[in-house]
């Protein structure tokens, strides 16, 4: 994965080759010599989202281990899930 530097300029004559010439690469677009924008594919975009989600989820029981409360056992907390569903589809139907 490399890093390209493109004045906005350039960019304009050349955006359907950059574009298509992106792969996992990052375009580092500037204007005046400062960056202004940022290129990457969507699929490079979604496995930043992944890793974000990965690192959040991470954090989240890190958190909650150095918390020291105590958490709730997985089979109590599907129980409560299962039932809210129940009690939504009873809504739906008493709405119908």
């Amino acid at each position: 994965m490399a890093s390209r530097v493109l004045p906005k300029t350039e960019l304009r004559k050349r955006i359907r080759e950059e574009l298509a010439d992106l792969g996992d690469d990052t375009l580092l677009i500037t204007e005046r010599g400062r960056p202004i924008a940022v290129a990457i594919s969507i699929h490079r975009w979604n496995e930043l989202q992944g890793q974000i989600e990965d690192l959040e989820d991470s954090v989240a029981v890190l958190e909650q281990r150095l918390s020291g409360r105590a958490g709730r056992p997985a089979e109590s907390v599907f129980a409560t899930i299962e039932a809210e569903e129940v009690d939504v589809q009873r809504s739906a139907r008493s709405a119908s």
